[in-house]
């Protein structure tokens, strides 16, 4: 870093202001302290001094220039983040600062602390600035900083020397954004990744992926010195109490949460762990609007086939099918097979999870319909029908069937597949979910998993995959679930003791309608070929 020496060159600086411009280009802290002003709680500007989550920051910045924050809100990660930024671009010429945020007022809110620090700084220091607009602080001496929000045009085309991703688990898709602007970044660049949970969307994957290169820090609201209250409140609610003691919280610390429960979080125990945690998992479990009550960690989608169990005997199989383009970046083809021997508890016997063309996939389909003599059900919008098409041509007759009245003829018509619309798409997916939620069905399967971490309600309650990610695994679960309504299990017949007597023989007649002599797999041993009961008493 440029020390500042060459900044204050100009004749109309004193020797004692050269010297003090050194000195704050040489020390964050002492610049920070002296010079950078915030507005407190109160309205008040007063100087910046790092509280002790502020300062848990700077300390892992020096063991990693690249951190990830994971934290509770109002601790002040955000003004000290844009701080260490300002600090270095305002004494370093070309230096150049990037910051994202999810939202165009988030962006703006953020430069405006930038535009404070440098409103506020006495003269000397204040360089001459070539631009300054809502978004851009650009100094004559070639330092410059930039607040876009996440996926703008904006950032492109230029290299940054720091970054700082504001609120990133918000994005829209995250994982592209993220690679997005990393490809912006220079050697030895500064990265900061800071945010609030929001549910097990790519933050919690890149949170819990290992040796990825990020300094990893999670810090709870209990590392803010102002997360206290004196005053009790009326009543402090169970869920608070228990943290208490499971986390040790002090007195005024249990005002302090209970008075952030009932009032900043509407009394809603998932808000408060997710904006208010005390543990990074606590943290993106209880956040975001997931459609399925169940949480699978450390899972991610596995393309490919897998087999669970092979086929039994006197077992029934239903198989549901879900058809995507085959595109390389699309939807997943998929297929789960379950036995369906026993409807209140079937099993996830096999599954593929690819991108291949429909007509290879089908090929696939018509393989695993062989092979478990299942009956298949087919999603048939879209490429499911060409699926249906290749089965029938190749003379599959077990499939999902559908009937409806067609008021043009009168009459009821026969169709092939499953037709999923508003209507039917709803009441698959609560079907799969009471089967999960009652565990009637062991999810065994890891893609089926990894989605379901990552299907939630919409904006308008719809519930679907979050942005950047598949629900195709969810489907074709749901698309067998609905098929077992269309497969009569094969019962297998127990074998029974040999019959030693006419009245045996013909207590079985009456209760099989079997012929006796025809039957000899019904019992323990082959019978002769003497003549059935029945055909001795009927005979002549």
């Amino acid at each position: 870093m440029d020390t500042g020496q060459s900044l204050g060159k100009s004749s109309q600086y004193t020797k004692q202001v050269k010297q003090e411009i050194a000195k704050c280009a040489r020390s964050f802290d002492y610049f920070c302290k002296k010079y950078l002003k915030i507005v407190d709680k109160s309205g008040k500007m007063v100087a910046l001094h790092p509280n002790r989550a502020q300062r848990s920051y700077l300390a892992s910045c020096e063991k990693n220039p690249w951190v990830y924050v994971l934290k509770s809100r109002k601790l002040g990660l955000t003004t000290i983040i844009a701080a260490h930024n300002f600090w270095s671009t305002l004494f370093t010429p070309n230096f150049a600062t990037l910051v994202l945020a999810h939202t165009d007022t988030a962006s703006k809110t953020i430069f405006r602390i930038y535009t404070r620090f440098y409103d506020n700084l006495p003269q000397y220091l204040r360089f001459p600035v070539k631009l300054l607009n809502k978004h851009e602080l650009m100094f004559e001496h070639g330092g410059y900083i930039v607040a876009a929000t996440a996926g703008s045009d904006s950032a492109r085309g230029a290299t940054y020397h720091a970054i700082h991703c504001s609120e990133f688990a918000m994005y829209d898709n995250i994982e592209k954004l993220i690679a997005s602007a990393m490809s912006t970044a220079g050697s030895n660049a500064r990265v900061a990744l800071e945010t609030t949970a929001n549910g097990l969307n790519d933050a919690h994957k890149l949170w819990f992926s290992p040796d990825n290169g990020y300094e990893k820090l999670f810090i709870s609201w209990k590392e803010a010195e102002d997360a206290v209250e004196k005053k009790k409140p009326e009543w402090i609610p169970k869920e608070i109490q228990d943290i208490a003691k499971q986390y040790k919280l002090n007195k005024d610390q249990i005002n302090w949460a209970s008075d952030v429960y009932t009032k900043r979080c509407a009394a809603n125990w998932n808000t408060f762990l997710q904006e208010y945690p005390l543990e990074a998992h606590l943290a993106f479990i209880s956040a975001g609007r997931k459609f399925f009550n169940r949480v699978y960690p450390h899972v991610k989608e596995r393309p490919g086939y897998a087999c669970f169990e092979e086929k039994k005997t006197y077992s029934a199989y239903v198989i549901g099918v879900d058809t995507a383009s085959g595109s390389d970046h699309g939807d997943y083809s998929c297929f789960v097979t379950l036995n369906c021997t026993n409807k209140k508890k079937p099993r996830i016997v096999s599954s593929l999870y690819s991108r291949l063309p429909p007509s290879e996939f089908a090929q696939r389909v018509l393989d695993e319909a062989k092979k478990y003599d299942a009956l298949v059900c087919v999603e048939s919008n879209s490429y499911g029908l060409s699926v249906i098409e290749y089965l029938t041509g190749h003379e599959w007759g077990l499939l999902y069937r559908r009937t409806r009245y067609d008021r043009a003829t009168n009459r009821w018509t026969e169709n092939l597949g499953f037709n999923t619309n508003v209507s039917t798409r709803s009441v698959m997916l609560a079907r799969l979910q009471e089967y999960i939620s009652r565990e009637w069905l062991d999810v065994t399967e890891d893609n089926l998993k990894a989605e379901m971490n990552t299907f939630v309600f919409n904006k308008n309650g719809k519930p679907e995959a979050d942005t950047g990610k598949h629900d195709d695994m969810i489907m074709s679960t749901a698309l067998a679930l609905m098929g077992m309504d269309q497969v009569e299990p094969d019962v297998q017949v127990k074998k029974q003791p040999k019959p030693n007597s006419l009245a045996e023989m013909l207590q079985f007649e009456l209760q099989t309608g079997k012929l006796y002599r025809k039957s000899s797999e019904f019992f323990e041993e082959e019978e002769d070929a003497s003549p059935s009961p029945s055909e001795v008493l009927y005979s002549n």
